[in-house]
């Protein structure tokens, strides 16, 4: 037997429609699962060390190379299920032949640490397969007795709760509702109040679940109008809360924590770029947040972390904040699972300074060249030009090359914040053109 060997699966699409009480119309499910397909490749930065990886059918292997290269790195093994549910765990449980070849890429290695999303019960099937073949199993997460604390914490009435327990959480004025009558109570209340409210499904993902209303008879009538068409606001119980305003001069920030089984680990300050309530991109780094908001959401962070580990969860675990103009520190959201910026993080890690760099990152970042682009000959030439100008930029998926409007995942690393802002903005304008050149991007040495 072999050194040990991580075993990465991105299951995506499973943790976000996990949750019992959610039961989605078919079309839903499938956009959800067209997402975490799109973003499953970026689990390929989520470890340095020996590993496989299993992906989504159709992962771009140029790309796939081209990355790693980029990064110094073999390319691992992968392995890529038939597609038939379009969720990757319950595709690989499924699928003899993936399984066959999973057990011979980790055979020979004695412990296999099995990296996941977030805690699906398809994660415990795929340890005890892993088990069966004679391997010691390590879970990065959260073990299957305590597989309710991963539940409970992810919902955001998680956060009500915790600020009873946890004195520096605060949290905004909130009703939880259970009918369309209660609903519109709350909501009238608080407009009344406060000006605006904000309903929330207890599991809405990336700004998905949230609606927010202001005063009067029109305001309330395209309330119930999105509250009608979003999926997520048509299961109760839901949140009203007071909507509160954000400081315009900063981003919404954010801790993410890995939590074991001696407690909170390790804490990653990230500050997140919003359009209203939904989520666009991510900077990550120590600069990405004001020293004295730093210190107080570390603080704050570190006792939910507590919490979570005392209730049994462990693995990552993300905490988003709100500071107001008057500098009011609010707590938002937990997602008891990795989150945005993961692949950030490890990326800063396998650089060797995460504490001096500052990484940004886009889900989708407009290409904007005629549908469909091809990544060997509309992307890949300008990213050989960054590297071999030293520029730490790479596309972290690529999937969404194909769609009427392209885009692909992107993150750039620089000394700050502007450095690796400056980057983005540089490869946006070379992806607007035909000749994808790389003139006018800030380089290394900036």
């Amino acid at each position: 037997m072999s050194e040990s060997i991580d075993l990465i699966v991105p299951n995506i699409a499973e943790f976000n429609l996990r949750h019992p009480s959610q039961r989605f119309a078919p079309a839903v499910e499938k956009a959800f699962s067209d997402w975490g397909t799109g973003l499953a490749d970026q689990c390929v930065f989520w470890s340095a060390r020996r590993r496989v990886l299993v992906l989504p059918h159709g992962v771009d292997r140029l790309w796939l190379e081209d990355v790693h290269v980029a990064l110094g790195q073999a390319v691992p093994p992968v392995v890529a299920p038939r597609p038939r549910s379009g969720l990757l765990l319950q595709d690989l449980l499924g699928d003899g032949r993936s399984l066959a070849a999973l057990r011979g890429a980790v055979e020979g290695h004695e412990r296999v640490r099995l990296i996941v999303w977030g805690a699906t019960p398809g994660v415990y099937a795929l340890a005890a397969a892993v088990r069966s073949w004679g391997c010691e199993v390590e879970l990065e997460g959260t073990d299957e007795p305590h597989y309710w604390a991963s539940l409970y914490l992810d919902s955001k009435q998680s956060c009500q709760d915790l600020a009873g327990y946890v004195p520096a959480v605060r949290v905004p004025k909130t009703f939880t509702v259970t009918c369309d009558v209660e609903l519109e109570g709350a909501v009238r209340h608080l407009t009344a109040s406060h000006g605006q409210a904000i309903a929330k499904s207890m599991f809405g993902v990336g700004g998905n679940g949230s609606a927010v209303v202001g005063v009067g008879r029109k305001a309330l009538e395209r309330f119930w109008s999105t509250a009608h068409r979003e999926p997520f606001l048509q299961t109760y119980p839901l949140l009203v809360q007071e909507y509160v305003e954000r400081a315009h001069d900063r981003g919404c920030p954010a801790v993410d924590l890995f939590i074991d089984d001696g407690g909170v680990r390790r804490i990653v300050l990230s500050s997140m770029t919003v359009d209203g309530h939904r989520f666009r991109d991510v900077a990550v780094g120590t600069e990405s947040v004001t020293p004295d908001d730093g210190s107080r959401i570390r603080s704050v962070g570190h006792a939910m972390g507590a919490s979570a580990h005392a209730l049994g969860f462990r693995g990552w675990f993300c905490v988003d904040f709100l500071v107001t103009s008057a500098g009011e520190l609010y707590v938002t959201e937990i997602n008891a699972r990795r989150s945005g910026a993961a692949h950030s993080i490890a990326l800063l890690d396998l650089l060797g300074s995460p504490e001096e760099l500052v990484a940004r990152s886009f889900d989708t970042f407009p290409v904007a060249l005629p549908a469909p682009v091809s990544y060997a000959d509309g992307i890949r030439p300008l990213f050989q030009r960054l590297w071999e100008e030293g520029i730490r930029a790479y596309p972290t998926t690529v999937r969404g090359l194909t769609r009427s409007r392209p885009m692909i995942g992107l993150v750039t690393v620089g000394a700050s914040e502007h450095q690796a802002n400056e980057m983005a903005a540089g490869i946006r304008t070379a992806l607007s053109k035909q000749d994808s050149g790389s003139r006018g991007l800030v380089t290394a040495t900036e």
